[in-house]
């Protein structure tokens, strides 16, 4: 494998290479470097591959082998679900996007709320969740690559050497390079995903006798709520709002949207990202169920490296861990650029704006490499906790009244209540059998409603009051 694992790194490394200096060469302004123009066959890729991470083949699968099946149906439902919200929210930004030329999300909340208090609430947010999912990420696929004994390196150095490859990449090619990136994970993703999912069927004796085996060894892997007793009605419907909340709440999702060329290329690549979604997670699901029928008792590093490249072909255990590579660097890639997109000051020089990424970057490292279970905590909950700020974006983005700084003070509260959640037995996740997190985010989506309505009637004086604080 060692050798196909060269080629192929090779060839992945000559494709990053050449992109960066591609789009190195067409950056003639600091908007050529952040915001670049694509069409709908990138812009669905770079989409959905920022969408999935290495996640998507390594915590997937092992989802799927602890938890069951029971929710694939919801699966369909949500990805059809998330395409609508992405194409009838990308429409409403773009529309005010191109209307005021706004380089960020920072830049409209601060412009309909009159003030930078709901600026900082907003990359607080941002930063104490996507930070540390970013760190995962890193430690992800150091540890895996560590596992796998390719080199005798320890895993701190796989990590930053992983690192330092990302931010050179972002560092010179831009936005542009970063998509070109996204576009070879998705496919190499994809393609693979589906062969090893295929070969797990054909191990067990094709699907009947896949199902059959099921049935009889692990029936609960076949129904809700599962061997644990996870996927409950209350879990997925809090999963369904977190996930397609997402392309609100998530600014490497947002920047996917605001690139498009057009609202037509927007429309398709809503639709295309729908497909590719139940595309890519459907065959995550028959692996993890044949994790569950021949590795129900090991560890999950050694689950996914024994399913996914020791017992395939060469070929396809090579390409999977060129894949997985893949997958962590548009991640992080497009996390780490987004985070530093919010913040940056496109006044100023485009090499300013490029150090904000490599502080990011080596704040994420830190995390990775002195990692602990509470950080993989609050990685796992980062979704559900960058959705708390869909209300307050939701109010920049459709109202056109300027608001007071209430909702950002409540979005605030329920941001700190959420994370002190995860960490401390004094505030309950679950309150009267509901889970705390759909309670913050029913009192932000309340009091968003409410503001709207308020200041969309408010007299004219009411008006100048909020653009004088």
């Amino acid at each position: 494998m060692n050798y196909w694992l060269i080629i192929f790194a090779g060839i992945y490394l000559s494709a990053l290479i050449y992109s960066a200096y591609k789009s190195k060469i067409s950056i003639k302004s600091e908007k050529d470097y952040a915001l670049p123009k694509v069409g709908v066959i990138l812009g669905f890729l770079t989409f959905s591959a920022t969408l999935f991470s290495t996640f998507t083949l390594m915590g997937m699968p092992d989802f799927f082998r602890t938890h069951g099946v029971g929710a694939w149906v919801f699966l369909g439902v949500t990805d059809t679900a998330l395409a609508f919200v992405t194409l009838w929210f990308g429409l409403s930004l773009r529309r005010k996007y191109s209307k005021k030329n706004f380089t960020n999300v920072s830049n409209i909340i601060r412009d309909r709320y009159g003030n930078n208090l709901p600026v900082y609430i907003y990359r607080f947010g941002i930063f104490v969740f996507l930070i540390p999912y970013v760190a995962i990420q890193i430690k992800g696929i150091a540890a895996f690559i560590d596992f796998s004994n390719i080199l005798a390196i320890p895993e701190w150095a796989w990590a930053t050497l992983f690192l330092v490859i990302i931010l050179s990449y972002s560092y010179v090619g831009g936005l542009k390079a970063i998509i070109v990136s996204d576009a070879i994970q998705g496919v190499t993703l994809l393609i693979v995903t589906t062969i090893i999912a295929y070969t797990c069927v054909i191990n067990i004796g094709g699907f009947e006798s896949f199902f059959a085996e099921l049935a009889t060894n692990k029936p609960q892997l076949l129904s809700i709520p599962g061997p644990k007793g996870l996927l409950t009605s209350q879990f997925l419907f809090s999963s369904f709002i977190v996930i397609i909340l997402m392309p609100i709440s998530q600014p490497q999702l947002l920047t996917r949207i605001v690139i498009m060329n057009s609202q037509k290329d927007t429309k398709r690549m809503a639709v295309a990202v729908s497909i590719f979604a139940f595309l890519i997670i459907m065959p995550t699901i028959f692996i993890g169920l044949y994790g569950a029928l021949r590795y129900a008792d090991s560890s999950t590093d050694a689950f996914l490296f024994n399913t996914l490249v020791t017992e395939q072909h060469a070929i396809i255990g090579a390409l999977a861990i060129i894949g997985l590579i893949a997958a962590a660097m548009s991640t992080v890639d497009s996390q780490l650029f987004a985070i530093q997109a919010e913040v940056a000051n496109y006044k100023k020089s485009k090499n300013n704006n490029k150090l904000l990424i490599i502080g990011f970057g080596l704040v994420a490292l830190l995390l990775s490499i002195f990692t602990t279970k509470e950080l993989v905590l609050l990685a796992r909950v980062s979704f559900a906790g960058t959705a708390l700020l869909a209300p307050m974006i939701f109010t920049a983005i459709f109202s056109n009244q300027k608001h007071s700084n209430i909702l950002p003070y409540v979005t605030f509260a329920s941001l700190i209540l959420y994370v002190l959640s995860s960490f401390s037995a004094w505030i309950p996740s679950v309150i009267l059998g509901i889970r705390l997190d759909m309670i913050l985010l029913l009192v932000c989506t309340i009091v968003a409603m409410l503001q709207f309505m308020i200041y969309k009637s408010a007299p004219v004086y009411l008006e100048e009051t909020i653009k004088s604080e």
